[in-house]
């Protein structure tokens, strides 16, 4: 992840010109990250939009982006602390440590008791080698808040580098009994029994820190999925981006963020590389698959949305989503008789699955063959009565076929299910503006 943050950094933008040589009344605040600077009193605009601009930036994981907005926050107010903290963990996740403690230094001048600023320039000061500082701001966290454990762990990191290893592991042993799930303090056992020589030791460390990481970053998944569930995407965002923090491997966390950011409109070159990235960890890895054919789909590239389906069926042949959504692209290939062929072999495994039977419906509609279309959409119906999507569609089909009352009853239905519905809602007025002209009419000719 570092690496990958520090690639993004290092994309620079060509060095501020102005900065160079200036009188220094009018340096560069930033003068230490040159290819990102910001003149004092240059910026424009609320330094709170920036900063926020620059979280959600960072929770996408457009780091360059966010270390921008965040300069730009800084050019306005340059001890916004919100801005310092998220500005020095962008530069401590590319690796710029010496750059870090520069911010979180800037933040504990604003705000002495910030925890976060006082950690973080700590971890920044041990990537250096400079234990002595580090133990220092350490111990200012305990003094603050004892039970901080991070701080703890890092600081008896610190004490083994200074000569007393010993009392390092018996903190270390106390954090990780207490809780098993503390993986910083799994990998700084690791790093002291290295340094003791005490290899076997140092591995089961190891192996301990990357479980637990998977146990937490498996717990941020799932609280991702259920803000998710509950359409608070941002901030399942902002999970599954922790999630990966503490597992890059995790194919769920991978997928989600990736059908996340697709969701929010991001483009496609920001969404794939999580997908292409599920599928380096597992090369089987379906749901990948699955988002990379629907968006492929969806952008008209049918064929290599039809490829990614094939993938899937080469090694599970019975995969009834991969089945009917091949038989979709096939359709849009003007391939019919193989879209209709690979929509029934879908159904054959799955006679009751809503959606393999709705993709039937959608290729027949498109076939015009109406009749078919809507025998199908009943049988989606009748596997779930409450599926809105197979409902509008019977509506829609019916619509069509000029059977208006029986369309309008469809539509009604699906706004009782799901009030928000815009199709539905729209394709509802159409069929009341038809049946009300319809009704005119007929009123006419009666009077003549």
């Amino acid at each position: 992840m570092a690496a990958c943050a520090r690639r993004a950094l290092s994309a620079h933008m060509p060095r501020c010109a102005r900065c160079a040589g200036a009188p220094p009344a009018r340096i560069c605040y930033m003068r230490h990250v040159p290819d990102m600077c910001v003149i004092l009193g240059n910026s424009k605009g609320n330094e709170w939009t920036y900063v926020n601009e620059g979280m959600r930036c960072e929770r996408y994981g457009q780091l360059a982006k966010a270390a921008s907005k965040f300069s730009k926050a800084l050019g306005i107010n340059p001890h916004n602390v919100t801005a310092l903290n998220h500005m020095a963990n962008v530069m401590y996740g590319a690796g710029r440590y010496e750059q870090a403690a520069a911010y979180y230094d800037r933040a504990i001048a604003a705000d002495p008791k910030n925890i976060g600023a006082l950690h973080g320039k700590g971890l920044s000061l041990e990537k250096q080698h400079r234990y002595e500082l580090a133990l220092e701001c350490f111990g200012r966290v305990l003094e603050i808040d004892p039970a901080y454990e991070d701080s703890a762990a890092y600081a008896a990191l610190c004490k083994s580098w200074m000569g007393d290893p010993e009392s390092a592991l018996e903190t270390l042993d106390r954090i990780t009994l207490e809780n098993p799930n503390h993986a910083d303090a799994h990998y700084c056992k690791s790093r002291v029994f290295a340094r003791m020589d005490r290899t076997s030791e140092s591995l089961a460390s190891l192996d301990d820190a990357r479980m637990a990481e998977s146990r937490i970053s498996d717990a941020l998944y799932e609280e991702g999925q259920d803000l998710t569930r509950r359409r608070k995407h941002e901030k399942a965002v902002e999970l599954y981006t922790k999630a990966l923090h503490y597992n890059p491997e995790n194919t769920k966390a991978l997928v989600a963020k990736g059908w996340t950011l697709d969701f929010a409109g991001l483009p496609t070159k920001d969404v794939f590389p999580f997908f292409e990235k599920a599928l380096e960890a597992d090369p089987r890895c379906t749901d990948a698959l699955l988002n990379m054919g629907f968006i492929y789909d969806r952008t008209g590239m049918y064929q290599k949305a039809a490829d990614c389906f094939d993938r899937i069926l080469e090694y599970d042949a019975k995969s009834v989503r991969a089945l009917y959504s091949k038989g979709v692209a096939l359709y849009s290939l003007k391939e019919h008789a193989a879209a209709v062929f690979f929509c029934d072999a879908a159904i054959r495994l799955a006679p009751h699955d809503a959606k393999a039977l709705c993709s039937m419906v959608w290729v027949l509609e498109h076939l015009k063959r109406h009749e078919d279309a809507l025998r199908y959409c009943d049988m989606a119906i009748a596997a779930d009565p409450g599926y809105a999507y197979a409902q509008s569609y019977r509506g829609k089909l019916l619509y069509v076929m000029g059977r208006y009352a029986e369309a309008r009853r469809c539509y009604e239905a699906v706004l009782a299910m799901d009030p928000d519905n815009k199709t539905a809602e729209y394709y509802y007025g159409k069929v009341v503006e038809k049946m009300d002209s319809d009704e005119k009419r007929r009123t006419r000719r009666k009077g003549r």
